[in-house]
Protein backbone atom coordinates (compact mmCIF):
# COMPACT_ATOMS: atom_id res chain seq x y z
CA UNK A 1 0.00 0.00 0.00
CA UNK A 2 1.13 3.35 -0.88
CA UNK A 3 2.03 5.51 2.32
CA UNK A 4 1.59 8.67 -0.19
CA UNK A 5 -1.21 10.95 -2.10
CA UNK A 6 -0.21 13.71 -4.56
CA UNK A 7 -2.14 17.17 -4.66
CA UNK A 8 -2.55 19.02 -7.51
CA UNK A 9 -1.42 22.54 -7.02
CA UNK A 10 -1.94 24.59 -11.22
CA UNK A 11 -0.17 22.28 -13.25
CA UNK A 12 1.77 20.18 -10.95
CA UNK A 13 1.05 17.01 -8.63
CA UNK A 14 2.60 17.71 -5.58
CA UNK A 15 3.33 14.30 -3.37
CA UNK A 16 2.22 14.53 0.63
CA UNK A 17 3.55 11.21 2.60
CA UNK A 18 0.40 10.69 5.03
CA UNK A 19 3.01 11.09 8.08
CA UNK A 20 3.24 14.57 6.54
CA UNK A 21 -0.22 15.07 7.19
CA UNK A 22 -1.07 16.67 10.48
CA UNK A 23 -5.36 17.45 9.63
CA UNK A 24 -7.81 17.67 7.12
CA UNK A 25 -10.33 20.44 7.99
CA UNK A 26 -13.87 20.72 5.85
CA UNK A 27 -14.77 24.48 4.82
CA UNK A 28 -17.66 24.94 2.78
CA UNK A 29 -16.91 22.64 -0.63
CA UNK A 30 -13.88 23.01 0.12
CA UNK A 31 -10.95 20.67 2.08
CA UNK A 32 -7.93 22.41 3.63
CA UNK A 33 -4.81 19.61 4.35
CA UNK A 34 -2.66 20.72 6.74
CA UNK A 35 0.97 19.61 7.23
CA UNK A 36 3.84 21.42 9.19
CA UNK A 37 5.09 23.46 6.47
CA UNK A 38 1.86 23.63 4.30
CA UNK A 39 -1.31 24.44 3.86
CA UNK A 40 -3.33 23.10 0.53
CA UNK A 41 -6.68 24.00 -0.58
CA UNK A 42 -8.98 21.88 -2.28
CA UNK A 43 -12.48 21.63 -4.29
CA UNK A 44 -13.47 18.09 -2.63
CA UNK A 45 -15.74 17.25 0.16
CA UNK A 46 -14.37 15.82 3.25
CA UNK A 47 -16.51 12.38 2.91
CA UNK A 48 -14.27 11.81 -0.42
CA UNK A 49 -10.95 12.66 1.40
CA UNK A 50 -12.39 10.10 4.38
CA UNK A 51 -12.72 7.28 1.96
CA UNK A 52 -9.17 8.02 0.24
CA UNK A 53 -6.95 8.03 3.45
CA UNK A 54 -6.29 4.69 5.35
CA UNK A 55 -8.26 3.79 8.33
CA UNK A 56 -5.19 2.99 10.40
CA UNK A 57 -3.62 6.75 10.11
CA UNK A 58 -6.51 8.77 10.31
CA UNK A 59 -9.38 8.92 12.42
CA UNK A 60 -13.04 11.59 12.29
CA UNK A 61 -13.46 13.29 15.06
CA UNK A 62 -15.61 15.51 13.76
CA UNK A 63 -17.81 16.61 11.07
CA UNK A 64 -15.07 19.18 9.53
CA UNK A 65 -11.80 17.04 11.21
CA UNK A 66 -9.88 14.55 10.30
CA UNK A 67 -6.54 13.69 12.32
CA UNK A 68 -3.57 12.16 11.62
CA UNK A 69 -3.16 9.62 14.60
CA UNK A 70 0.18 9.67 13.90
CA UNK A 71 0.44 13.70 14.63
CA UNK A 72 -1.86 13.83 17.68
CA UNK A 73 0.05 14.83 20.68
CA UNK A 74 -2.88 13.79 23.35
CA UNK A 75 -6.75 14.30 23.41
CA UNK A 76 -9.09 14.25 25.79
CA UNK A 77 -12.92 13.68 25.25
CA UNK A 78 -13.63 17.23 23.62
CA UNK A 79 -10.22 18.05 21.92
CA UNK A 80 -7.50 16.96 19.88
CA UNK A 81 -4.07 18.43 20.17
CA UNK A 82 -2.31 18.37 16.82
CA UNK A 83 0.92 19.97 15.90
CA UNK A 84 0.02 23.94 17.40
CA UNK A 85 -3.80 23.23 16.63
CA UNK A 86 -6.32 22.50 19.34
CA UNK A 87 -9.32 20.50 17.45
CA UNK A 88 -12.73 19.92 19.17
CA UNK A 89 -13.86 16.57 19.04
CA UNK A 90 -17.86 15.55 18.56
CA UNK A 91 -19.89 13.08 21.07
CA UNK A 92 -20.37 10.58 17.85
CA UNK A 93 -16.63 10.49 17.65
CA UNK A 94 -15.06 9.95 20.74
CA UNK A 95 -15.70 6.12 20.72
CA UNK A 96 -13.93 6.08 16.99
CA UNK A 97 -10.88 7.74 18.28
CA UNK A 98 -10.44 5.82 21.33
CA UNK A 99 -10.80 2.82 19.62
CA UNK A 100 -8.31 3.93 16.59
CA UNK A 101 -5.33 3.80 19.42
CA UNK A 102 -4.26 1.78 22.06
CA UNK A 103 -5.05 3.04 25.21
CA UNK A 104 -3.04 2.20 28.64
CA UNK A 105 -5.43 2.70 31.21
CA UNK A 106 -5.62 2.68 35.17
CA UNK A 107 -3.42 4.88 37.19
CA UNK A 108 -0.68 5.99 35.07
CA UNK A 109 1.27 8.79 36.14
CA UNK A 110 3.85 10.95 34.09
CA UNK A 111 7.41 12.24 35.54
CA UNK A 112 10.01 13.99 34.28
CA UNK A 113 13.55 12.86 35.64
CA UNK A 114 17.03 14.49 35.41
CA UNK A 115 20.24 12.38 36.29
CA UNK A 116 20.00 10.15 39.10
CA UNK A 117 16.28 10.62 40.01
CA UNK A 118 15.54 6.99 38.01
CA UNK A 119 17.04 5.25 40.56
CA UNK A 120 15.30 7.14 43.01
CA UNK A 121 12.14 6.55 41.18
CA UNK A 122 12.62 3.02 41.26
CA UNK A 123 13.61 2.70 44.42
CA UNK A 124 10.16 4.53 46.02
CA UNK A 125 8.30 1.98 43.42
CA UNK A 126 9.80 -1.20 45.10
CA UNK A 127 9.30 0.07 48.41
CA UNK A 128 5.32 0.17 47.56
CA UNK A 129 5.23 4.28 48.94
CA UNK A 130 3.59 6.61 47.74
CA UNK A 131 4.56 8.11 44.39
CA UNK A 132 3.61 11.69 45.20
CA UNK A 133 6.42 11.94 48.42
CA UNK A 134 8.91 11.76 45.45
CA UNK A 135 8.41 15.21 44.59
CA UNK A 136 8.82 14.76 41.14
CA UNK A 137 5.11 14.17 39.63
CA UNK A 138 4.37 16.11 36.87
CA UNK A 139 1.16 19.03 37.25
Amino acid sequence: MQDFLFVKVENFYIKLKFSEIFYIQAEKKYVIIATAADVYISLVSIGQIEKILPKHLFCRIHRSYIISLENVEKFDNEIAYVGNKILPIAKQFRTSLKSSVTIISGEVRSFRLEDGQVDKLLQQINSKKDLTDIGMLRT
